[in-house]
């Protein structure tokens, strides 16, 4: 399928055959319809990320960067990416999925994966966001508002445990405290 040549080795099934999965291609046929998706709801980043990858301006390609997706069968149902802004600081980008498919955790499990991505090569993620929804589900997945920035909304912490630490339930050698769970 179209998403395994695209795909990083580390896809992340769930579900009835859904899965996350690495995206190193951007088919422009099977984005489209999140595109035009978002559109209608008035956002223009998916747009946005088509035309950078298409001119090469960002495909996810610096260290500690990728763009994942939520796939079914061969419908790409979301995205959401990891940019990097500085050694201790990543950027979550063009997060979004269906409105269909939404309130189905899908959008959790996909946050947690790129966090989760994202763990290995930060100690941070922000983000912007301009709407109420997207505020609440971020800060319910465990971010927080930050006041004094332009460039970004929301912050989280990334948890790292201390190599050697005894392992728990609530712990592992990397995590992420999100919605006040600590996840692995």
């Amino acid at each position: 399928g179209w998403l395994l040549r695209g795909a990083h080795r580390s896809a992340w099934p769930f579900g009835n055959a859904a899965m996350i999965a690495r995206l190193t291609t951007l088919d422009p046929v099977r984005i489209k319809p999140l595109s035009e998706a978002s559109q209608r709801e008035g956002f223009r980043f998916l747009e946005r990320l088509c035309e950078e990858w298409a001119n090469g301006t960002n495909r996810f390609e610096q260290s500690g960067e990728a763009l994942f997706g939520v796939c079914v069968g061969g419908g790409l149902l979301g995205v959401g990416g990891i940019n990097r802004l500085n050694e201790f600081t990543g950027r979550l980008r063009h997060f979004y999925l269906l409105p269909s498919h939404r309130r189905r955790g899908w959008g959790r499990r996909l946050l947690h994966h790129i966090l989760s991505y994202a763990a290995e090569h930060f100690r941070c993620v922000v983000l912007r966001t301009d709407t109420d929804a997207a505020d609440r589900f971020y800060r319910a997945c465990g971010f927080t508002r930050i006041q004094d920035s332009c460039n970004a909304t929301h912050r989280i912490e990334l948890v790292r445990a201390e190599p050697g630490a005894p392992s728990s339930p609530k712990t592992s050698e990397l995590g992420i405290v999100m919605g006040g769970m600590h996840l692995v």
